[in-house]
């Protein structure tokens, strides 16, 4: 590890109560907590807040181990202290880093500074996890106190009018900075029971405040309003309140049951709920869309939906204008045995290609029926196939050189026409021919 520079040197015996040499002394920095959006909490650390950390940090917190503390019954020991620090703007956010020191040969609980400094050098030390508390939670929705029923109804991680809903840690104080790793001493590594706050040598028969996980979807803080936070870059956040918090459900239900309780504080509660299950059966609803729609993003949903209206348009109108065909190909074919009403129906419970199988059949015959081609005229010459003026059949230039008569015909595209209709159930709307 780095001797301290002479500047740094005047600040840690500024901290010391006798004078250290640049011999005695490691420093090293490390980067504590930042206003990043802290996901697994759905929070923010305010400027504010960040700025009064950073002060506190100047004047020298704990550097421990694993934040012993948490488990209140073992032994604090601090293997170091911050001496200064600085706020760094870095991608947009604002990040709070630290200078810390250790005297060399100091140790407890079987760990010295002179085997963490090695550590840290080594780079089998890397960790460091920020210990602090909030004391005010603003949302960023409505600017009310999130863990107050009576001034804000929103849910953390819900989106209002396209604006998520975070919780504000605007106050507070940061309590320590440890080290974390795995290994090197019995119970590394944060600790995620239950809590008490009672300490070692305090009698039995004292009162114990126990501590426990914070739901996420906890309304309320009736203790003292604290919130303990165990913040890591590698282990996350973690966040611990007395066990006399609330969850929106169990306010409610409180609520109903207290005298003093508003109707409208009892009407804000019973919306918050109703709000917050319509929006998480909601945000189930979104992901399946986007699962179905082939998106990632909610901003997308709303541009697929637009580009598959037009598409849905199009096969509309489409299948409109292949059904007119299919119809009038069948009054060509079949004359008035072709119900033109009842043939509708039944398409419209066909998809486009089944509806284009049956107006190619239908044109077929109506051509071959017609001598190939329909009704031809020029001036008051009539081109008609040879031998119809006196009656004779015309050859059917689709039977590939088997002769059918019209009548058969007829018959063929009535029969292949009810196959294709059977599929639907209106395989018996065709009259009979006259």
């Amino acid at each position: 590890m780095a001797k301290p520079t002479a500047e740094q040197l005047a600040k840690i015996n500024q901290k010391a109560l006798v004078s250290l040499t640049d011999e005695q002394v490691n420093v090293f920095q490390a980067r504590i907590i930042g206003t990043k959006r802290i996901e697994k909490y759905m929070m923010k650390v305010t400027p504010n807040f960040l700025r009064k950390m950073a002060d506190q940090v100047k004047e020298g917190v704990a550097l421990l181990v694993d934040h012993p503390w948490q488990k209140w019954d073992a032994l604090s020991f601090p293997y170091g202290r911050t001496f200064d620090s600085k706020i760094v703007e870095e991608g947009g956010e604002l990040e709070l880093y630290g200078d810390h020191y250790m005297a060399k040969g100091l140790e407890a609980n079987g760990i010295s500074t002179d085997q963490l400094a090695i550590g840290i050098d080594a780079g089998t030390i890397f960790d460091t996890s920020a210990g602090f508390v909030s004391t005010k939670h603003t949302c960023s929705i409505c600017g009310g106190d999130y863990f107050r029923g009576s001034e804000c109804s929103h849910m953390r991680g819900q989106e209002y009018e396209g604006k998520e809903c975070l919780v504000l840690a605007d106050d507070g104080y940061i309590m320590e900075n440890s080290i974390v790793f795995d290994g090197g001493y019995e119970g590394a590594g944060i600790t995620r029971g239950s809590l008490s706050t009672k300490p070692h040598a305090e009698a039995d028969d004292q009162q114990q405040t126990e501590y426990e996980p914070l739901p996420l979807d906890a309304k309320s803080l009736n203790g003292d309003g604290r919130v303990f936070y165990f913040f890591s870059n590698k282990g996350g956040m973690n966040a611990f309140v007395s066990k006399q918090h609330q969850t929106l459900e169990q306010a409610k239900i409180q609520a109903e049951g207290d005298d003093t309780v508003t109707e409208e504080q009892k009407a804000a509660l019973a919306a918050a709920q109703t709000q917050a299950t319509a929006l998480a059966a909601a945000n189930g609803v979104l992901g399946q869309i986007r699962v179905a729609l082939g998106v990632e993003n909610d901003a997308d949903i709303q541009a697929k939906l637009t580009a598959l209206s037009a598409q849905a348009a199009d096969g509309a109108a489409y299948k409109v204008k292949v059904t007119e065909q299919a119809c009038g190909a069948g009054v060509r074919a079949l004359g008035d045995a072709f119900n033109v009403e009842a043939m509708k129906t039944a398409l419209s419970h066909l998809p486009v290609s089944e509806i284009e199988k049956i107006n190619a059949t239908y044109e077929a015959q109506a051509q071959a029926a017609l001598g190939g081609g329909g009704r031809h005229t020029e001036g008051d010459n009539l081109d008609l196939p040879a031998g119809a003026a006196n009656g004779t059949p015309p050859a059917n230039a689709q039977a590939n050189g088997a002769q059918k008569t019209p009548e058969q015909l007829r018959e063929a595209a009535k029969a292949e026409a009810r196959a294709s209709l059977s599929k639907t159930g209106y395989g018996g709307i065709m009259k009979e021919a006259k």
